[in-house]
């Protein structure tokens, strides 16, 4: 662990204990006092278990991290102040620290407030946290160019994305408006997807198809970034796919006109 517990959350972790009925408050006075000697280590172990008491980094909650432990059970850890919504979905972003409950000293979820500018995607698939969703660059979703609503990158109903470069279309709440009023087509950069991945089935936008060469050269089948894989016509020096360049492919097309 990198610090010690604070004295203040090992009291109340003890008297949690006694409240719960599961020691004395004589036994907590002596493991209090026990602890308070300088013999004794820093880092004092579960009277149940004998697991390293651990702390929250956010407000200093103490509880055993042995999950099983009956102290840890009940004496339940900050997850009580846990948002219905954040107990319920796990944050989208990779890099959240409430993905960590207690683990490498992360901040624990109460002390974060998880639905304070938190986002949920219209599709219901995606969720991220407030501290995610106010203070990282977001890898999983992105906002509508319109209205600025967030929304999942991967297969969501209600936006189109690049698989690419991750550039959205209007949503289709904005798409509707926008249909109704001509005039404000332009005012909004939206992705204009105009390809769909042969392999995976993403769609790919015309910017990425035109700078990143997605087209075999040969079929002009469509590729994303990930599936894309080309060999060269050893005859005329066009970038084919895999189906056109195996042994038992189409042959490159280019060259049999």
């Amino acid at each position: 662990m990198a610090q010690s517990l604070s004295q203040v959350g090992l009291q109340n972790y003890y008297q949690k204990l006694v409240n719960h009925g599961l020691i004395s408050l004589s036994r907590a006075s002596q493991a209090l006092e026990t602890l308070s000697s300088p013999s004794v280590s820093n880092y004092p172990r579960c009277l149940f278990c004998s697991h390293l008491l651990i702390t929250c980094c956010g407000c200093s909650n103490v509880t055993c991290d042995n999950f099983c432990c009956k102290g840890a059970i009940l004496v339940a850890s900050c997850r009580l102040c846990f948002s219905t919504l954040a107990l319920s979905k796990e944050c989208s972003q990779i890099d959240c620290s409430t993905r960590a409950h207690f683990i490498d000293h992360k901040i624990c979820p109460d002390c974060v407030k998880p639905t304070d500018g938190h986002i949920l995607c219209a599709c219901g698939d995606t969720w991220v946290c407030g501290p995610c969703a106010t203070q990282k660059t977001l890898n999983l979703c992105g906002r509508c160019p319109r209205c600025q609503n967030c929304f999942c990158f991967f297969r969501c109903r209600y936006i189109g994305v690049c698989v690419d470069c991750h550039k959205m279309t209007l949503c289709n709440d904005c798409m509707e408006e926008e249909l109704s009023d001509e005039g404000s087509l332009s005012a909004h950069k939206s992705a204009d997807l105009v390809a769909t991945c042969e392999e995976c089935g993403s769609r790919i936008c015309i910017d990425c198809v035109e700078e990143n060469g997605s087209r075999c050269d040969s079929c002009n089948s469509a590729y994303c970034k990930i599936c894309s894989e080309n060999e060269e016509c050893l005859n005329c020096g066009a970038l084919m796919c895999l189906d056109c360049s195996t042994e038992y492919g189409y042959g490159c097309q280019r060259c049999e006109t």
